[in-house]
Formats: structure tokens, C-alpha cells, sequence
């Protein structure tokens, strides 16, 4: 053979592989880049999410805390972010959402609460039924940005 066709066939056959190996390169960073924005837009829509929630139920707290339950479509808004809390949200996400509005609801089933009442109720740690929906959540959030540290 001749040594010049050996050396353009060995030439054609490092182009083609060094952009095999770029093409396959530059698919993998897309890809990851792919699976790391969706999974950053999935944090920023539970953590939107779970604040609507918290919103939500803090102002039902307050208000069941002076007021008996006059009207249950009060709780329409707080039952619709609860349907879709469950259509994303682990188990004890859920739970705790779930556990959080039994709460409020028990609050406008007692007597009106005075201000030293709700003091002291703060201050012995009795009165935050948002807590543990709290905590549920940030525990989720923080697997998922885990998730996302140990995917990079």
C-alpha cells in the first residue's frame, strides 16, 4: 500500500472519531443541563407551592383563632392547594398538609381565644400547626436539591 493513502485514511479516521467523541460530548452536557433545569424548576414549583400553602393556612390559623367557623367554603382555597400538594408531593408532605388543616379546623372549634390567651399559647408552643407541614417540606426540598448536587 502506499504510505500516502495509509496516511489519509488515518487522518480521515482521527476527524471522524474526534467528532464522534465531541457530538457524544456535547449531547451529554446538553442532556445534563436538561435534567438539571428541570429538576431546579421542580424545586422552584413545590417551594411555590408549599408557600401558597403556608400562606394560606397561617391566615386560616389567625383568623380561627378570634372567629368560629361561620362558612366552610372558608377552607376552599386550602383544599385545592392541598389536591395539588398531593398530586406532587411525597407521602409525608401530604400528611403533614393533611394534619395542618385538622388543626385549623379544631381551632375555630374552640372558643374564642383573647390576646393573653394566643401570648401564651406562642409561648408554650402550643399554637403552630404549620410547624410540622413546614418541616416535611423542607426536608423534600432539600432531597431534591441533594438529588440535584449529587447529579452534577
Amino acid at each position: 500500500m502506499d504510505s500516502t493513502f495509509i496516511t489519509a485514511v488515518a487522518a480521515a479516521g482521527g476527524s471522524l472519531v474526534g467528532a464522534a467523541v465531541t457530538s457524544v460530548t456535547t449531547w451529554i452536557t446538553q442532556r445534563t443541563q436538561r435534567v438539571q433545569a428541570e429538576r431546579e424548576e421542580k424545586l422552584r414549583n413545590r417551594e411555590a407551592l408549599y408557600g401558597e400553602f403556608i400562606t394560606e393556612a397561617s391566615r386560616l390559623a389567625v383568623e380561627a383563632l378570634g372567629h368560629s367557623l361561620e362558612r366552610p367554603e372558608t377552607f376552599v382555597k386550602l383544599y385545592g392547594i392541598i389536591g395539588h400538594i398531593r398530586l406532587v408531593a411525597t407521602d409525608a408532605v401530604l400528611a403533614a398538609a393533611e394534619a395542618c388543616t385538622r388543626q385549623i379546623i379544631d381551632l375555630y372549634a374552640k372558643p374564642n381565644m383573647t390576646i393573653e390567651q394566643i401570648r401564651l399559647a406562642f409561648e408554650r408552643d402550643r399554637l403552630d400547626p404549620i410547624r410540622d407541614f413546614s418541616v416535611a417540606c423542607q426536608k423534600e426540598l432539600l432531597a431534591i436539591a441533594g438529588t440535584h448536587a449529587a447529579g452534577c
